[in-house]
Formats: C-alpha cells, structure tokens, sequence
C-alpha cells in the first residue's frame, strides 16, 4: 500500500518510493541513507504534527512532520 509517511504507525516496516521535497531537503535525507529505494521501520510518530522517528540501518533519525509528509512510502 502506498502512503505518505506521516500516515504510517510505530513498528511499519516502509520502502521510500518518493521525496517530494527540495533538492537541500532531499539531499539531506539521501546522506541519511534514506533515499529513494531505503527501507526503515517507524519506531515512533508524536502526536500533534510532531516530529516521526525512523530506524534504518542500526540508526535512528528524527524526521520533522512537515519534511515526513512529503515521503511517500511502500507499507509491507
């Protein structure tokens, strides 16, 4: 199923299909390792438009509301 990030819940093992964000943005997610293609698991989504928690690779990455919600991601 195909989802932006934001919609995802705690433990959802997710693939980035697309970032519709801008190039720093992008980049800046790519240098995370979680590109186009990356797999991560949602270990945590705030309430209230908070900030979404991501591990991939042995590695936690807190992801903004506004910057998750132009991820859109493969929920298995």
């Amino acid at each position: 199923m195909t989802v932006r990030l934001v919609e995802c819940s705690r433990g959802d093992q997710v693939r980035i299909l697309r970032i519709d964000a801008g190039r720093g943005a992008t980049l800046r997610l790519m240098n995370m390792g979680l590109g186009v293609g990356a797999t991560a698991a949602v270990v945590q989504c705030s309430p209230l438009h908070g900030p979404l928690l991501l591990s991939h690779g042995g590695t936690e990455v807190a992801l903004g509301y506004h910057l998750a919600e132009k991820i859109l991601v493969e929920k298995d």
